[in-house]
């Protein structure tokens, strides 16, 4: 099968599975591939938040500069290595962070949209007094990658990847705090209830001062 194939065909089994956290089912009749990828966003053992960070883009940047991260690699590695931290909330998935120094980065799983669409609350704090909220919105996708074969002095496109690709990220604001939901393809952003509303202050992102609730419509279709 094409790689561009593979892709189409993960992100349909992505969309008829709708399961929570990382969860995605192989063609009908056959189980989960939890053997091959076990981590998730909403139960242990998670997917690092390192990982996660590493697609969002920096506040003193715009755009997007990493688009996809192999997973299958990235997990237990040196490169994305330090202690899982999680933070329990009353009626929602998990706070899962990472903490070095005086700096912190985690995620809140929202959900998945039908059309397969997995969406991250993430929040990034560099030791000062902001604490920067944005959503993230990823994908999974199985492609292949290169491998030598020294004996037969060939370099084959055969070795399996499971990829977390990035789609776009939506900024919040400094300490943005709202209702957040993911009902079919729609992504609904309550009002902020964060810093900025209940201080008064001029700090924080347009969605501070808005006060207003929005539901999105997430349009796929190219």
């Amino acid at each position: 099968m094409k790689p561009l194939c593979i892709r189409m065909f993960v992100i349909a089994v992505l969309a008829a599975a709708n399961l929570a956290g990382f969860a995605f089912a192989e063609p009908k009749g056959a189980s989960m591939p939890r053997d091959r990828f076990p981590y998730s966003f909403t139960h242990a053992p998670y997917i690092h938040p390192k990982i996660v960070q590493d697609l969002t883009t920096w506040l003193s940047d715009e755009g997007d500069q990493i688009i996809a991260i192999g997973l299958l690699d990235s997990q237990e590695s040196n490169r994305y290595f330090g202690e899982v931290r999680v933070r329990k909330i009353n009626g929602q998935h998990p706070y899962v962070y990472i903490q070095v120094a005086e700096e912190e980065f985690g995620y809140r799983y929202v959900g998945m949209t039908e059309s397969g669409l997995y969406i991250l609350y993430t929040s990034d704090w560099g030791g000062g007094s902001g604490v920067f909220k944005s959503l993230l919105f990823v994908t999974f996708e199985y492609d292949k990658g290169i491998q030598v074969n020294w004996d037969e002095s060939i370099i084959n496109w055969d070795r399996d990847r499971l990829l977390i690709r990035k789609h776009g990220e939506i900024t919040l604001g400094d300490r943005w705090d709202g209702e957040l939901r993911v009902e079919g393809d729609r992504l609904f952003i309550g009002k902020d209830r964060g810093w900025f509303t209940f201080s008064g202050g001029k700090g924080g992102s347009w969605l501070s001062h808005d006060g207003k609730s929005r539901t999105l419509l997430i349009d796929m279709d190219p």
